[in-house]
């Protein structure tokens, strides 16, 4: 399958050579190629998209279990909101570093270290006598997190291999589309019911049982055997920092509505359960939305990129235009939902190929972006509503995603050049 005739060579392998070229950066002949599947490595992705799902469920959990924690710590639900505060720092904060520590190792090492300290973090959490604890806890468990997903989406490309990545991309996205979905709704059931120790009890005993599986069915992998980029380097290759902040842009829209949906709701007078059933829609669109656009980008890239942010575009749009009409707000965050799981797809797609020379660290720059970006999109939203009202909330998050799609107007040229790069060396 090849991309249309103007932009560029066939995405199969130019949507996944990125992290391939840096397993062996002065081979790229017949030797090599044997090296890669010429089946679908089902087992390997499956473990890494358990792995991701699991990981987003619990960053997701204290959402749905505030009033349960808030009673059992005698704190407020307010203090107890610092959980995903904390959790969002220890991402935000210690990506760069820890991305750049994990990849002078086999990553299989790297990996698995990672899951050993991700189950740490959620023993300290559910055994904690008071929120102090908890946060740290929530602050080692997000900077675990933020390796995961700077190492994840390149081991997935090394072990699928060109003919696969894409195909390979989309499954291990699906799966975190799912864990917002199932995950952590499943996590707070079980939370209400059991006890919120009980979740992450459990989450410790499941990162565990990954960790196992990661361990023995990830084959071994390891980035160039040239001296790494430094962070300023890979900043400075061709469209990284573009699609890093083209991509936080979209971020940032998606939090500035999603953070004051239920107030926006309230305020167009809908019932309260509207909230949940914009939740599950979010999460269920996600699904769709991955293997939608995953399909697009496979064939390319670039219309993957104005795809992605155009449908949560439209979905912002329909959701102002709907006004107190439930079925057409719903419909506009069914839209919503399926762009933005698409867009983090392609973004992640576009950041490897253009970061193809140092892929982990360009990742851990487009994370830090996105990050921030999510930090911003509540600041936005709440100057939004005190500036020009609630009911406004679509329309600025809209203003932000078509200056996402301006930034991905002027990529072809840069993907284009990425492709032969990658294809013709």
């Amino acid at each position: 399958m090849t991309a249309p005739a103007n932009d560029g060579p066939p995405m199969t392998t130019a949507t996944v050579t990125p992290a391939t070229v840096t397993t062996a950066p002065d081979v790229r002949g017949a030797a090599q190629e044997e090296q890669w599947p010429e089946r679908f490595p089902w087992l390997p992705i499956l473990v890494l998209g358990f792995a991701w799902l699991l990981a987003v469920a619990i960053e997701l959990s204290p959402a749905g279990l505030l009033n349960t924690i808030a009673a059992d710590l005698g704190v407020s639900v307010v203090a107890v909101g610092t959980m995903t505060t904390f959790y969002a720092l220890g991402n935000a904060l210690l990506v760069l570093p820890l991305t750049a520590l994990a990849i002078k190792f086999a990553r299989r090492t790297a990996l698995t270290v990672v899951m050993i300290v991700f189950v740490a973090s959620n023993l300290i959490v559910a055994l904690a006598p008071g929120i102090v604890v908890a946060d740290v806890g929530r602050f080692i468990g997000g900077a675990s997190y933020a390796v995961i997903c700077t190492l994840f989406p390149a081991v997935v490309v090394r072990i699928a291999g060109p003919r696969h990545a894409a195909k390979a991309i989309t499954v291990v996205f699906a799966a975190t589309s799912l864990g917002t979905a199932i995950g952590a709704p499943v996590a707070a059931l079980i939370g209400n019911a059991l006890g919120w120790r009980i979740t992450f009890l459990a989450a410790a005993a499941l990162a565990f049982v990954a960790g196992v599986l990661m361990s023995f069915f990830l084959p071994k992998t390891r980035g160039s055997s040239r001296k790494p980029l430094t962070l300023t380097q890979t900043a400075r290759l061709p469209g990284v920092l573009r699609v890093a902040i083209g991509w936080s842009l979209v971020m940032l829209a998606h939090f500035v509505v999603l953070t004051y949906i239920e107030a926006y709701f309230t305020d167009l007078g809908l019932d309260s359960s509207t909230t949940s059933i914009t939740l599950f829609l979010i999460g269920i669109g996600g699904i769709v939305g991955t293997l939608a656009v995953g399909r697009i980008s496979q064939r390319s890239v670039f219309a993957g990129l104005v795809a992605g942010p155009s449908v949560v575009a439209v979905g912002f749009l329909t959701l102002f235009l709907g006004g107190s009409q439930l079925v057409v707000v719903l419909i506009g965050v069914a839209l919503w939902g399926i762009g933005i799981a698409g867009t983090i797809v392609v973004y992640q797609q576009a950041i490897l190929l253009t970061g193809h020379k140092a892929p982990e660290t360009a990742t851990s720059i487009g994370v830090l972006l996105a990050q921030a970006g999510f930090a911003v999109g509540a600041t936005v939203g709440g100057v939004t509503i005190t500036a020009l009202g609630v009911n406004t909330i679509p329309l600025v998050a809209l203003a932000f995603v078509v200056g996402s799609l301006v930034i991905a107007s002027t990529l072809r040229p840069v993907i284009r050049r990425a492709q032969l790069d990658l294809t013709h060396p």
